[in-house]
């Protein structure tokens, strides 16, 4: 007789719950959910909602389960975790991401809302901000995602889903502590808020506070998130979701305060704790949002939703720019664009988003197809101020400087970048036979951007495009139950936030990306497999020039044409058994100019990254271990020393390693659980910015935590 095992319900939440599953033989079966490491669906790509195997471009999908096993506590950690993506230091607390050689500075969405941010140079931790304790699951498109973002890279979409209200009553509570005095609190409770269920809510807060093994810095953070529902007879739910962030970080250091080398090309040999952070460095940042939404569910089929979202934020950060480099003689900080300074900036960001969607489907030739029309737009206003005052040169011996004359700035700078944006899209998957899905669709977009002069609100630059179609095309090939092999094409578009040495915006860049893959599902989607190759071509890509800065305090940039980037990757993600999740999978990407340069050196060819977690139900009940391995390719990055003319040429390079975490997790009921997290267990170091800076990743830390859950 063939029976057939039930297994684990890819769900998660703030409790294990009950499965009830039958075998070929009608035996009832009762199986115990922890969470899962995949989702069963999503619909980030075109809008119309698949499993990530019938959706033709690669997806990630971090999970609710695995942000708690991991203990991640903020999206750069979290994005550390998926395949493909690599960091570059540039601050203190803000890191540069990159995902198939391309940055992610457009793609981040929260519940499928743009919010992209007009100055994207100085937006900074606005995007990245938000903390993962309230998302019930974040996915990553690879690739351009122009359909549902508009403008973007072809580097991948963020989108962040929160939790959502339960039918049931449930609630849990987390406190954790680690090395650095770092502590950390989580509350979650969510269910019923009448007595026929209709009205639902959900109430999400954390708290965090550690120090560092940097010299002088520390950071602090507050969440608070809650979402109502209301669900009608009709059909129709409103829902309304608020949320509000406020981090502080203190002994913060600038771009390119921690220099790397001597003047002379010598490589300086720092403690790992080094940072030109001073005792009246700050970053403070706040941010909130406030976001309604209606859903109505017709008897057909059909499903209309209309949200709007405010969000505000703002940041303070005052500090120093000491020095590129260290004289050997004297070991003070020097610089060849600027004497030491401090800057004191101010940044507000509103942005208020729109999204209109109806998703259905229809009757044709025998054969029924899925639809998805709709509507979405964004505007941004980003305020920036910016004054600089002189400091005291720092020397090696003695970093900390005192802080500077607030009232004697020695200039002062500031803009108001204006950014509208918005599109109406569309995409038919026509079922042309049952193995066989073709995806057509396509966007019409404008786009606008004003800068103007925040003192004497002079125009200082003013640039847009209409009428931007963006196609897109998909066909999915079922080979059996099991296996597809997919094809996409999607052209790309973003408009310049950069500017050029002549002091206008830099022309918007264009593109192409191409992708073929085949995906692998099993087990009703709960283990997902896939493998890809892609191409992305674009014109008019910025990059840094190292000419320096413009009057009006922006950095200057170029504009390179033909980057082309190739790749491929392998992923992995679900449970394999009941007892076993896991996820991760090996990137290869490279990029090139029209001439055949390589471009983005600093940036691994080769990324792997896998986490995973076990319980041994038969070895120790209510066990579970687990851990994460990530390994990158060697970089490096070419530079000259320019103290003096000529410079002295220098490549810095940051060879290959890994970096290995372990967890371990005892739950003695179905309420109390206690875990232990080690991170960087071999107590790897490595830079984790390779233009001229010193910029050390964290050493081996640890944490553990005490969870309730009822």
């Amino acid at each position: 007789m063939n029976t057939r095992k039930p297994w684990v319900v890819a769900l998660a939440g703030l409790t294990p719950f009950v499965c009830i599953a039958a075998t070929d033989a009608d035996i009832v079966e009762e199986v115990v959910v922890t969470g899962s490491y995949t989702t069963q669906s999503m619909n980030s790509a075109t809008g119309i909602t698949m499993t990530l195997r019938e959706t033709p471009q690669s997806v990630t999908v971090i999970t609710e389960q695995m942000i708690e096993d991991k203990g991640l506590v903020d999206m750069e950690q979290l994005l550390d975790h998926v395949p493909g993506v690599s960091k570059v230091g540039d601050a203190s607390e803000d890191s540069i991401i990159y995902v198939r050689g391309f940055q992610l500075d457009t793609g981040v969405q929260v519940d499928g809302m743009i919010t992209t941010p007009a100055n994207l140079t100085y937006s900074g931790s606005i995007s990245q901000g938000i903390d993962p304790v309230i998302a019930e699951r974040v996915e990553v498109l690879k690739g351009a995602a122009g359909i549902m973002s508009g403008l973007g890279e072809p580097s991948a979409t963020v989108n962040m889903i929160r939790k959502r209200p339960t039918n049931d009553l449930r609630a849990g509570l987390m406190l954790s502590g680690g090395n650095w005095n770092t502590w950390r609190a989580e509350g979650d409770v969510a269910g019923p808020l009448s007595d026929d269920g209709s009205v639902r809510g959900r109430f999400v807060t954390a708290g965090l506070y550690n120090e560092s093994f940097l010299d002088r810095y520390d950071r602090r953070k507050n969440v608070v998130y809650g979402i109502v529902d209301k669900q009608f007879e009709q059909g129709t739910k409103l829902s309304l979701a608020v949320d509000r962030v406020q981090s502080k970080w203190a002994g913060v250091y600038n771009w390119n305060s921690n220099p790397a080398y001597y003047s002379d090309g010598t490589l300086i040999d720092h403690d790992i704790s080094f940072s030109t952070g001073q005792p009246w460095s700050y970053r403070e940042m706040t941010e909130w949002s406030v976001m309604p939404e209606v859903d109505h569910r017709f008897d057909n089929g059909w499903r209309v939703r209309s949200a709007y979202r405010y969000a505000e934020a703002t940041i303070d950060v005052l500090n120093a720019t000491l020095g590129s480099y260290v004289d050997p003689q004297t070991l003070e900080l020097v610089d060849p664009w600027n004497t030491p300074n401090a800057l004191h900036s101010d940044r507000k960001s509103i942005t208020q988003s729109f999204n209109l969607v109806a998703t259905g489907d229809f009757g044709l030739f025998g054969r029924e197809h899925d639809v998805v029309v709709g509507y979405n737009a964004a505007r941004n206003e980003f305020t920036l101020l910016s004054s600089y005052f002189d400091v005291l040169p720092a020397t090696l011996d003695d970093v900390v400087v005192p802080a500077p004359d607030m009232s004697s700035p020695t200039s002062v700078y500031g803009n108001v970048d204006t950014s509208t944006q918005g599109g109406f899209y569309g995409t038919l998957r026509f079922s042309i036979a049952d193995p066989l899905k073709v995806m057509a669709g396509g966007r019409l977009s404008f786009w606008k951007l004003d800068s103007d002069d925040a003192f004497t609100g002079e125009r200082i630059s003013s640039a847009k495009r209409s009428d931007v179609f963006t196609p897109y095309f998909g066909v999915v090939y079922d080979l059996n139950d099991f296996a597809s092999l997919y094809a996409s094409y999607t052209s790309i578009f973003l408009p310049g936030t950069y500017y050029g040495a002549d002091g206008n915006l830099l022309d918007p860049t264009d593109g192409t990306n191409k992708e073929l893959g085949v995906k692998l599902a099993f087990h009703d989607n709960r283990l997902n497999i896939s493998a890809a190759v892609y191409e992305a071509n674009k014109d008019n890509v910025a990059e840094w020039a190292n000419q320096g800065m413009l009057p009006n305090g922006e950095w200057i940039y170029m504009s390179v044409d033909g980057i082309e980037t190739k790749g491929y990757e392998v992923e992995i993600a679900g449970a394999v058994t009941p007892n076993w999740d896991i996820s991760g999978g090996f990137t290869h990407n490279t990029a090139e100019d029209k001439d055949g340069n390589v471009r983005t050196t600093y940036i691994p060819d080769d990324v792997f990254k896998l986490t995973t977690s076990y319980r041994p139900v038969n070895l120790l009940s209510g066990l579970t271990v687990g851990g994460s391995a990530r390994w990158q390719s060697g970089t490096y990055y070419d530079f000259d020393i320019s103290m003096n003319d000529p410079g002295i040429p220098v490549r810095q390079a940051q060879p290959a390693y890994w970096l290995i975490d372990l967890m371990a997790r005892y739950s003695f009921n179905e309420q109390w659980s206690v875990s232990v997290n080690v991170n960087n267990v071999f107590d790897e170091r490595y830079n984790r910015s390779l233009w001229g800076y010193a910029d050390i990743g964290e050493p081996r830390n640890y944490s553990l935590a005490v969870r309730w859950n009822h």
